[in-house]
């Protein structure tokens, strides 16, 4: 098959079976990491006149399976720290055989003065059947707003694209790496926090249990009051507070479904900060029309309040 003609009939006639190779990438990767994803996963059969055009330029021997862009699928995820997952996803597979075509990384390396369109490229090919080429680009959301932006406007450019606007791309491309390296700091230093912050909720979900269950619709607001005390090492103090403070169960199955008792898992925690910031739980105290539970919660730790 070398006509141009051909190869739209071509893709007219096998379009669903080429929407279902696609479709088949797509089920795979998001079947593990649909989370990360912030733009929804969609694939794209090559379109016959591009194609046409793509035949008449490169003049393929057999462009059914030389054309890598047959099928196109593209994921886009929030930061660069979440890339790896989709990248070892798609490499990992026995579903396909891969080729990474593109790796923005490496090519930061090799030219670092330079900045450019970011996106990792693989070529994918059926481990069994016919071997239609499907496309992948795996790339961030910033790094997907400027490619969108530019890709029209600049790579498929009917005329000269001014230097002074490839300036400016260049400049947003170092600018969206700049952003990029700060989001993952801030969101690492953010998971910092959350991650023993979800300890120590679960540890007191566990807990309230026995004192009929839940009440933990607070514990945000625990959070965002006293954030200093949900650390690892404050986990470990939870844990033993709850061991060794026995009464506290009683107080609070005694005054059930009142104010702050009636929230069981939080209610516990409270009794913990209440023990562990006797000078600063009042002043920081987020429930203002409860002041009286906490001044109860005090007094039952012989705390004056």
């Amino acid at each position: 098959m070398k006509s141009e003609s051909e190869i739209g009939s071509y893709i007219e006639a096998n379009r669903g079976e080429l929407q279902a190779w696609g479709e088949v990438v797509v089920a795979e990767v998001c079947s593990v990491h649909s989370g990360l994803l912030k733009v929804p996963a969609a694939v794209r059969v090559k379109d016959p006149d591009s194609a046409r055009k793509k035949q008449f330029k490169k003049q393929y021997k057999d462009p059914t399976v030389e054309m890598t862009d047959l099928v196109g699928v593209r994921f886009v995820v929030l930061t660069s720290a979440d890339l790896l997952p989709i990248l070892e996803a798609i490499r990992d597979s026995s579903t396909w055989t891969h080729r990474q075509t593109r790796d923005p990384d490496q090519e930061a390396s090799a030219d670092p003065a330079v900045f450019g369109y970011q996106s990792h490229h693989y070529e994918l090919r059926p481990s069994a059947g016919a071997a239609w080429c499907c496309e992948v680009q795996v790339r961030t959301l910033l790094q997907h707003t400027i490619a969108e932006l530019s890709h029209d406007a600049f790579y498929k450019a009917s005329h000269v694209v001014p230097s002074q606007a490839m300036r400016l791309v260049a400049r947003s491309i170092a600018l969206m790496e700049t952003t990029d390296e700060l989001l993952c700091t801030a969101m690492q230093s953010a998971r910092s926090i959350q991650a023993p912050y979800d300890a120590i909720k679960r540890e007191a979900i566990f807990h309230a249990a026995s004192l009929g269950g839940g009440g933990a619709e607070l514990m945000d607001d625990l959070l965002e009051a006293y954030p200093s005390v949900f650390t690892y090492e404050g986990l470990d103090s939870f844990r033993a507070f709850v061991r060794e403070r026995h009464f506290i169960f009683e107080k609070i199955t005694s005054r059930s479904g009142n104010g702050i008792f009636g929230f069981p898992a939080a209610c516990l925690v409270v009794y913990w900060i209440a023990e562990k910031q006797q000078r600063k739980v009042m002043k920081q105290w987020p429930f203002p029309a409860s002041t009286d539970d906490l001044k109860m919660v005090l007094s039952d730790l012989g705390v004056s309040a």
